[in-house]
C-alpha cells in the first residue's frame, strides 16, 4: 500500500485534513459569494418563462410610464411573467409604470395588470401606498382575465 509522502511526517496526515478542509470550505465560500449579489433585482424564478410579447402604446412622461404588453395566448400566468420581465426594463429617473397585458391590440379588456413602483416613496406619492414591498422596486398585480 503507497504512502503519501506527508504521512511519514508527524501530524503529515491530519495538514492534508486541514488542507482539504480548508480548500472546501473556500470553494462553498465562492460559489456563496457567485450566487449571491445584493445590487441585482430578483428574478421570476418560481413562475412560468417570460412568453415573446410585443409592446404597444408606450407612454412615458417625466417619472411615470405606461405600456400595454401583447400576448396573443395569455393566461394569467404568462400574463405576470411579461409584467415582470418588461419591468426589469424600467429604469432612470421613473417612479411609477403601469404596465397592461391584452391579448390583441384591439381588446378592451386586459388579462393583467401591474403597477410598478420604484420605492416606497413613489408607491405613497402615486398610489396612495397601495403597492407594498419586502423589496424594491415593487409590483402590485391585478388579473381578473375576464376571457380566461
Amino acid at each position: 500500500m503507497a504512502r503519501s509522502l506527508d504521512a511519514n511526517r508527524p501530524g503529515g496526515h491530519m495538514r492534508n485534513r486541514n488542507t482539504a478542509a480548508a480548500l472546501i470550505a473556500a470553494g462553498l465560500l465562492a460559489a456563496l459569494t457567485a450566487c449571491s449579489s445584493s445590487d441585482q433585482e430578483p428574478k421570476n424564478v418560481d413562475g412560468p418563462k417570460p412568453p415573446p410579447y410585443t409592446v404597444a402604446n408606450k407612454s412615458e412622461k417625466v417619472k411615470r410610464g405606461s405600456v400595454d404588453l401583447i400576448v396573443p395566448d395569455a393566461t394569467v400566468d404568462t400574463a405576470k411573467a411579461a409584467i415582470q420581465d418588461y419591468a426589469q426594463s424600467i429604469g432612470g429617473a421613473m417612479q411609477n409604470y403601469s404596465i397592461t397585458v391584452v391579448r390583441d391590440d384591439a381588446d378592451k379588456v386586459y388579462v393583467c395588470m401591474g403597477e410598478w413602483a420604484k420605492d416606497e416613496a413613489a408607491s405613497k406619492l402615486y398610489s396612495g401606498g397601495r403597492i407594498k414591498g419586502d423589496s424594491w422596486p415593487a409590483i402590485l398585480m391585478n388579473c381578473p382575465d375576464p376571457k380566461g
